[in-house]
């Protein structure tokens, strides 16, 4: 429910202040004072899209804030709702929740409760606040998606399932028609990996393998080098008269025979000892080594043609052996993506995710069939009490698309004289009779979403001139009907009519004024005299006007009376 608008800025409207009741309201005026626009300032914070030229002329930044009743039925219905939509906490029930809108030159922002919000975020909090209605919305914009939504809102029905099915089917097959259309580049790219994959597997190369056959070609290559030098290192240590080991141990001899006489000598022995058997050590490696080296013509062209292989790799992946094994195993992880993405898999996934969107799709359609029957039903019973005589219809057709609400595409039909045929709304010339249709609609649809929504915060419904081209005892009807919606709902009603203003809860009178050659719009409650004066004006066009003060008089109280007569609920 929306208790306080405040306006800055915006169009004519340089400052304005409104305090809303719960109930009826309903907001009077000349034509032109600026009622309308109150509406349209007031559907910014439901999140209409601001136009161009709105900000009043001198001013920067025209400002839109709005505090309404909290739309949430409890204080962890509120925390989730914040949570899943990335906001801090926000009014939860018995509080308040303040929206805002700023809108300056190219530019729009939105917040909720002080924190920047986005108008889709807007749009998705507003279907909790309220709605705008308008004589326009059929002439102009009742369009079957339009229609689509009110017969949704009667039935109860949440589109949340079909939506998300919805949109894995398109991700679904937007995947498959990209592979489809990629086909033949992925066919040509899977045969350059496969053929490299292949390459290298023939080689078989492994993790340091080049680097170890470098070192067998050198020993290869150097065989008799090798076996020359080890041979003479032996002999000097080991195996000849001068050898190292023999001189060593005829210098420990000697060094023995000097300890007799000098005994810490013998240090020096044991350090001579110690040399000798390392010196004799050495050489028993050096010759097992050198037997292992041999000349081997043959394994040496089998190491050169395998270093030759391995460096064509090299040439070809990678400027080394592991840069060439890591470009295998991305080829390897390539090849299994391209198989993990095969058309008959993508073409399996797309077909599942059409039936299972079908399925839900046809289990709506069911739902709003049966819906459309109760629809009719009721909407006739509805206007019979605005003097109107119709014949409804919802017209069902399979949509050649498929949409995130279902396949149903819907139009209403209606006959208001006894003979004529079925029509589309948009062809009924009578925009009273038109007015007058729509609004039992929404008085169908909205006391039968009530009932649904039993338990949730009063949502608050803007009816804009709906009742245009209404007069007399439909007239009067319509306000019996508003005053009663009003028990269930906070309805704001712009209306001409005085017979819909005298059932008013709540009397808001918009005047414009011109101060320092400025137009500036304000609103004021009304009530005794001065509600009695503006009906009067309603009425006769003049508010001291003693007759017309007389039957304004006679309206307030029918008024304030009729629902002590007449306590049914609408719809």
């Amino acid at each position: 429910m929306l208790d306080t608008l405040q306006i800055e800025n915006y169009a004519l409207i340089e400052q304005l202040t409104i305090e809303f009741a719960p109930g009826f309201n309903v907001l009077t005026g000349e034509t032109g004072s600026g009622k309308s626009i109150i509406v349209d300032a007031l559907g910014l914070l439901l999140g209409e899209r601001a136009e161009a030229g709105t900000v009043r002329a001198g001013a920067s930044q025209a400002t839109v804030t709005g505090s309404f009743a909290a739309p949430f039925a409890s204080t962890a219905a509120a925390a989730a709702w914040c949570e899943e939509n990335g906001l801090a906490a926000i009014a939860s029930s018995g509080g308040a929740i303040l929206l805002r809108r700023e809108i300056s030159a190219g530019r729009s922002r939105a917040f909720v409760d002080h924190q920047l919000a986005s108008l889709a975020l807007l749009r998705q909090l507003a279907r909790r606040l309220g709605q705008i209605h308008s004589q326009n919305e059929a002439l102009v914009g009742f369009t079957p998606v339009a229609q689509l939504a009110l017969l949704d809102r009667f039935a109860g029905l949440d589109t949340a399932a079909a939506g998300a099915a919805f949109r894995s089917w398109r991700a679904a097959s937007e995947a498959l028609a990209a592979l489809q259309s990629q086909e033949r580049a992925r066919l040509q790219q899977a045969d350059l990996w496969r053929f490299q994959a292949q390459d290298i597997d023939a080689v078989r190369p492994l993790a340091g393998e080049d680097a170890r056959l470098e070192q067998e070609r050198s020993v290869l290559a150097h065989a008799e080098r090798i076996v020359s030098a080890a041979q003479a290192a032996y002999a000097a240590l080991y195996d000849s008269e001068q050898a190292a080991a023999a001189q060593i141990k005829i210098a420990l001899r000697q060094l023995q025979e000097w300890e007799r006489y000098q005994p810490e000598v013998g240090e020096l022995a044991q350090r001579l000892e110690g040399l000798r058997a390392e010196a004799s050590d050495v050489a028993e490696q050096i010759r097992v080594w050198s037997e292992r080296v041999e000349a081997s013509p043959g394994r040496l062209a089998q190491v050169e043609e395998r270093l030759a292989a391995l460096e064509r790799l090299r040439r070809k992946y990678g400027t080394s052996l592991d840069a060439v094994l890591a470009h295998r195993a991305c080829v390897g992880k390539e090849l299994d993506r391209l198989a993990s993405e095969s058309l008959e898999q993508a073409e399996g996934a797309a077909a599942a995710a059409a039936a299972g969107y079908r399925a839900l799709a046809e289990g709506l359609g069911k739902a709003r069939r049966s819906a459309a029957k109760r629809l009719a039903k009721a909407l006739m019973q509805e206007v019979a009490d605005l003097a109107m005589t119709l014949r409804f219809e919802v017209e069902f057709a399979e949509s050649s698309e498929w949409s995130a609400s279902g396949s149903d595409s819907i139009r209403f039909l209606a006959s208001l004289n006894a003979g004529e045929p079925l029509k589309p709304l948009t062809d009924i010339a009578s925009g009273g009779e038109l007015s007058r249709l729509l609004l039992g609609l929404h008085l169908v649809v909205e006391g039968q979403a009530k009932v649904a929504e039993r338990g949730a915060p009063a949502r608050t419904l803007v009816l804009d001139e709906i009742d245009a081209g209404i007069g007399g005892r439909a007239a009067e009807a319509v306000g019996r009907k508003l005053k009663l919606l009003g028990q269930h709902f906070q309805v704001l009603c712009v209306t001409h009519l005085a017979q819909i203003a005298s059932y008013a809860d709540h009397h808001l009178q918009v005047e414009k004024s011109s101060e320092r050659g400025r137009t500036r719009t304000q609103v004021a409650a009304l009530s005794g005299a001065a509600r009695a004066a503006e009906i009067a004006r309603m009425l006769a066009g003049k508010s001291e006007d003693p007759t017309a003060l007389k039957h304004a008089r006679e309206l307030i109280l029918q008024g304030s009376e009729a629902i002590r007569r007449d306590g049914r609920s609408p719809g």
